[in-house]
Formats: C-alpha cells, sequence, structure tokens
C-alpha cells in the first residue's frame, strides 16, 4: 500500500503539469494579407495588396510556374524595394503595401504570378492571374 502511495503523487505531479500546446514550428499568421488570389484583364494593371504585419520579406517569385526569378541582390526586408522585370514590377513602398504592375498580356496564355511572402517561420503569398482577351 505505501509503494502506491508513493507513486500517486508522481502520476498526479505528470497530469498536472501536462499542458496542451501548439506544434513546435507552428506559426500564426504575422503578414496577413489582403488576398491571395487576383484576377485582372490583359491590359497593363497595377495592384495593390497590404498586410497587417510589417516584418516580412520576398522569399520568391514565379511567373507561369516555370519562370524562378533570383532576387538574392535585393534586400527584401527593407521598408522600401524595387524588383523590376520585362513582365512585371513589384514594389514595396512602406511596411504594409506591395504594389504589383504587369506589363499587358499578349502571350495568348492567361499568366500567373506568385509571390511567396515569409516572416519568421510563417510562410503566405498571393498570385495575380492575368487573363488573356
Amino acid at each position: 500500500m505505501s509503494k502506491l502511495l508513493a507513486v500517486i503523487p508522481f502520476f498526479l505531479f505528470i497530469f498536472v503539469s501536462c499542458e496542451t500546446s501548439d506544434v513546435d514550428g507552428k506559426w500564426d499568421d504575422n503578414i496577413k494579407l489582403s488576398e491571395n488570389n487576383i484576377t485582372i484583364s490583359a491590359e497593363a494593371n497595377t495592384v495593390l495588396i497590404t498586410t497587417k504585419g510589417s516584418s516580412w520579406w520576398v522569399a520568391g517569385i514565379i511567373l507561369n510556374d516555370d519562370s524562378d526569378y533570383d532576387i538574392s541582390d535585393i534586400d527584401t526586408t527593407q521598408l522600401d524595394f524595387v524588383i523590376s522585370t520585362e513582365d512585371f514590377i513589384i514594389e514595396r513602398k512602406n511596411a504594409k503595401e506591395i504594389h504589383v504592375s504587369i506589363t499587358p498580356n499578349n502571350t495568348g496564355l492567361e499568366r500567373t504570378l506568385t509571390v511567396s511572402l515569409q516572416a519568421g517561420n510563417y510562410f503566405d503569398g498571393f498570385n495575380v492571374h492575368q487573363t488573356i482577351d
């Protein structure tokens, strides 16, 4: 009986000290994008995407699933930067605004610009779908 009484406090301690928590590495949305999917016409367009968080950076850019753009020479953690190509311009003008300008779509195919963002270990992004005429 004394052994049982010695074991009860041990198990009681284990049950009381255990608490449920989120999975390690799981982060809450600290970017909070205004939109994740935007559809625009084939004409030249500019869209504005806003964030509620301000400590994000661009992790990657893909156009039509086959063009991965090298942005390693641009510090996208800064509050203002410009990424410019012949097809699009992505500009961060302040901590919480992303301006995306896209040239006219004369390809005959729908285009999708995918921009991946990161803040700590949280990943998010948005797609700009450009139709054809």
